[in-house]
């Protein structure tokens, strides 16, 4: 019985034992919980934390089961606040970080616009970046040749090919009532607009109805948008009214939306004739689904390769080869536009990284200065992947905000570049906006910047000396050995990048000015250029064509305000010609035919170096006598003079209604005379060989008329309007072309890649000069007490501007040295896309070292100065 009741006694201590032992468990776990949540947890963090630190593992696990979505919505919500107080509290850094963030994420949006509307999708068609383009290339020179439209009918039946359409390229004289003109218009095949998949504004497009039994067309026309707004203001009531184009009637069945213009511009399109096989085209296919691209290649090549055997003519001799090529690829923009895109898409990628690192630089800066905060809720039991968590939220909050503003900035930005980019090197039908996924590309480029710039400032700041930062009258403020040395390697990186963007701006301008000194040969100010096709059929004989010719520049020789007058294609508009000289062997192409007058070379201010230039006798007589260039003269290779020599032009005979030969024509022309070179169209390419010879040796249809004026060129497009319309009512004349603005856009891809390289680089500069200013001043803040102490023992104001001046001068020569490295290796990049630059440009390095040095001078006088001017007396007082 005794052992019985001790046993219930037991029992009954035991539990009061456990029940106390639980209550006193439950009071540590409620005690731990409350620091938890002082230490900066949630509620339901710190229980979490509490639980497995007694032991409840399984209980914490059911808890955060329970509460995993709102713990981690509550947390969120208790980081962004968080976020929003501290930016709040340092509004000089919230500024700064969001403007300097907003400019590169502004300018990496804006750069990205215009690639993604120029090179990934510059067109309005179905799904263009399914389009192929078959490529054919002869083997040994890879030059390019063309295809027939039956190459084009073989390719639709290929077992790969889905479907396949063709352009014909041509131009129309549009007459019938109104002012003649010449406008564009491109055959296509009666499947051409199904293919491209543009639903017409107005009416349709082709279809095989449009054709009759024997393959030739319906007399029906397309026009462009631009076309129907300026020839009908917009009138909705075209269809079903005619042009008269080519003499012949045609009936219009549609209108095509604004921004569709295929190869046409402002013109309109014409069906194209089934019933000439040989006729020159550009095919493009769209494959089967899942068809394989290589296996459509083999079919592409056995194609034109049985083609080849069967019709050798159009093909090369040596071999070629055949391939489809992605239409984006061959079309979306000149090689000269994608080359300039694709550096400037490093340089923006840099300025973005030398952005973050001046940001980088700030949070290190301010997390030092916060380490005292950081360490007091460590020391309360807050988690450092807590903190580091709030710390990048913080930043990416930044992040967010800098990109909202950049996005703000690339819309101003974005049209800035649209207006310097040059028209001929992009898509007509390309069109730059903010769409959907540049704001995607933006929302990225933030949160990752964010994330880049705020990672390592959060880890080097999460963990300080605890013991120096509670210090009872520390600082907190020392980052330490760690944390200087983050700073100084951020500040190297972005003095290395500012050297490269600098280096890249100053081979660019070096560039540009090279290309202005290169002499063209000729002067191009205050000279018109009017084109005038004449009407074979119109002006089917020699005598009648250049009868046309003599008679217009003597009307054109006596308008108020001309100078001069002559005939024949400025540089680089001449034909090509094959030509042979004795002794030497034949010279298959690559030579330029220009037809002139006798005043052309006085008009167009060319310089005659030997020999004699042509006369009006010459003109008169159809004399078989020639003008050379110096590279022509090159040609003959014996170091004799060419004066007096002959030379066989291929050109100078045959020919149909386009060029027509007088009777009695002869292939051979003795050299009288040699000037200076004439520069072709593009000054970076060497100076073609040019034979100037009379332009009665040849019937030619379609001529060009320079006028030298006394004043602006443009004064005069009128008067000669009205000159060719007296001579002949229905002759049109194509927009005159002043040739100092034509010259002029030929040089706008290398001054548009000048204007934006030295932006880019000056604001690197800027930024660069601003990471040093900051990491100087955050050293002096930082080292306060040891420069009171220094000068308390004697050290004079000198050695302390020298002391902060020679902290600046090391990270500064570091940075240099590591960026002329890297941007050697730059201009082995930039030395193919730049005119004339060498592959080591000292004045290039030396520029970039100056500008930068400058800068960085500047951005170390305020913080030595500042040094120099410390109080011994209150330094040490506040310690």
């Amino acid at each position: 019985m005794k052992t019985l009741l001790r046993r219930i006694r037991a029992w009954f201590s035991r539990g009061k034992l456990e029940a106390e032992m639980a209550e006193e468990m439950r009071l540590h776990l409620e005690r731990r919980v409350e620091e938890n949540i002082a230490g900066g947890m949630t509620p339901e963090e710190a229980r979490y934390t509490a639980l497995r630190k007694f032991g409840g593992v399984e209980q914490a696990k059911e808890l955060a089961r329970e509460q995993h979505g709102s713990w981690w919505l509550e947390q969120a919500r208790q980081d962004l606040r968080f976020a929003a107080r501290a930016c709040w509290k340092a509004p000089g850094f919230t500024a700064v970080t969001v403007l300097t963030l907003a400019l590169g994420i502004g300018i990496n949006t804006a750069l990205f616009s215009v690639v993604y509307g120029v090179l990934l999708d510059p067109y309005p068609y179905a799904k263009s970046n399914e389009i192929w383009a078959p490529d054919l290339r002869e083997t040994k020179t890879n030059r390019p040749w063309g295809h027939r439209y039956m190459d084009y009918q073989g390719m639709a039946q290929l077992p790969n090919v889905r479907t396949a359409m063709a352009t014909g390229f041509g131009r129309a004289t549009l007459s019938g009532g109104m002012n003649p003109e010449i406008v564009n218009a491109p055959r296509l095949t009666g499947n051409a607009f199904e293919f491209l998949g543009v639903p017409a504004l107005l009416g349709r497009g082709f279809t095989e109805t449009d054709y009759q039994a024997s393959g030739e067309p319906q007399p029906v026309t397309v026009l462009t948008f631009k076309l129907w707004q300026r020839l009908f203001n917009g009138d909705r009531d075209v269809l079903g009214r005619t042009l008269t184009l080519d003499d012949q009637t045609h009936t219009i069945i549609g209108v095509m939306p604004p921004r569709f213009s295929w190869y046409t511009g402002d013109g309109l399109w014409l069906p194209m004739p089934k019933t000439d096989a040989t006729r020159g085209v550009r095919p493009i296919v769209r494959l089967k689904e899942g068809a394989s691209k290589e296996v459509a290649d083999q079919q592409l090549f056995a194609l034109l390769q049985a083609a080849a055997k069967e019709t050798p003519g159009p093909f090369p001799k040596e071999g070629f080869s055949a391939t489809f090529l992605n239409y984006l690829d061959v079309t979306a923009a000149s090689g000269e536009m994608k080359s300039s895109l694709h550096l400037l898409c490093y340089a923006v990628g840099f300025l973005l990284l030398i952005a973050c690192t001046n940001v980088a630089n700030l949070q290190l800066a301010r997390a030092a200065g916060r380490q005292r905060e950081i360490a007091v809720r460590l020391a309360m039991g807050a988690t450092r992947p807590r903190l580091v968590r709030q710390l990048l939220t913080e930043s990416v909050g930044l992040a967010v905000v800098g990109g909202l503003a950049g996005v703000l900035f690339a819309f101003w930005l974005t049209q800035v570049v649209v207006a310097l980019m040059p028209e001929n090197y992009v898509p007509g039908e390309a069109r730059v906006t903010m769409n959907g996924w540049v704001l995607a590309f933006s929302v990225g480029v933030s949160l990752l910047t964010g994330i880049l710039f705020g990672l390592a400032p959060a880890l080097q700041g999460t963990r300080p000396d605890l013991n120096e930062a509670l210090k009872s009258g520390g600082h907190g403020a020392a980052a330490g050995s760690s944390g200087n040395r983050t700073r100084n390697t951020l500040v190297v990186v972005e003095v290395a990048l500012s050297v490269v963007l600098l280096v890249g701006a100053s081979l660019t301008i070096r560039g540009f000015v090279e290309l202005q000194r290169v002499d063209r040969g000729f002067d191009t100010e205050q000279l018109l250029g009017i084109s005038v096709p004449l009407n074979p059929k119109r002006y089917p004989t020699v005598d009648g064509r250049n009868g046309f010719a003599r008679d217009l520049l003597a009307r054109l020789r006596a308008l108020p305000g001309v100078k001069s007058a002559t005939l024949g294609a400025p540089a680089g508009m001449e034909a090509g010609s094959g030509v042979t000289i004795a002794g030497q062997p034949k010279i298959p192409s690559g030579v330029a035919l220009n037809y002139v007058d006798a005043d052309y070379v006085p008009t167009l201010g060319i310089k005659l170096l030997e020999g004699r230039s042509l006369t009006e006798q010459d003109i008169a007589r159809g004399e078989q006598v020639a003008v050379i260039t110096e590279a022509a003269a090159k040609l003959w290779t014996d170091g004799r003079s060419p004066i007096g020599r002959v030379v066989t032009v291929d050109s100078l005979v045959g020919g149909g209604q386009g060029n027509l030969s007088p009777p009695k024509a002869v292939n051979k022309v003795t050299v009288v005379g040699i000037v200076t070179d004439l520069r072709s169209s593009d000054k970076r390419r060497k100076p073609q060989p040019v034979l100037l010879v009379p332009y009665t040796l040849r019937g030619t249809a379609n001529r060009l008329f320079l006028v030298r004026t006394h004043g602006d060129p443009a004064g005069i497009v009128n008067m000669v309007r009205a000159e060719v319309s007296a001579m002949d009512r229905e002759q049109p004349v194509p927009q005159p072309i002043v040739l100092a603005e034509m010259f002029r856009q030929q040089e706008a891809q290398p001054r548009f890649n000048l204007a934006l390289f030295t932006t880019l680089a000056g604001i690197a500069l800027a930024l660069a000069a601003a990471g040093i200013y900051s990491v100087l001043s955050y050293v002096v803040a930082q080292r306060t007490r040891e420069i009171g102490v220094r000068m308390a023992l004697g050290a004079a104001r000198s050695d302390i501007a020298r002391l902060v001046l020679g902290t600046g001068g090391r990270l500064l020569a570091v940075g240099l040295v590591v960026g002329i490295a890297a941007s050697v290796a730059l201009t082995q990049l930039v030395q193919s896309r730049v005119f004339n630059v060498p592959l080591l440009d000292p004045v290039a390095l030396l520029a970039a070292v100056g500008l930068l040095t400058v800068a960085a001078a500047l951005a170390c006088l305020l913080p030595a100065r500042r040094a120099t001017k410390v109080d011994p007396m209150i330094a040490l007082r506040a310690e």
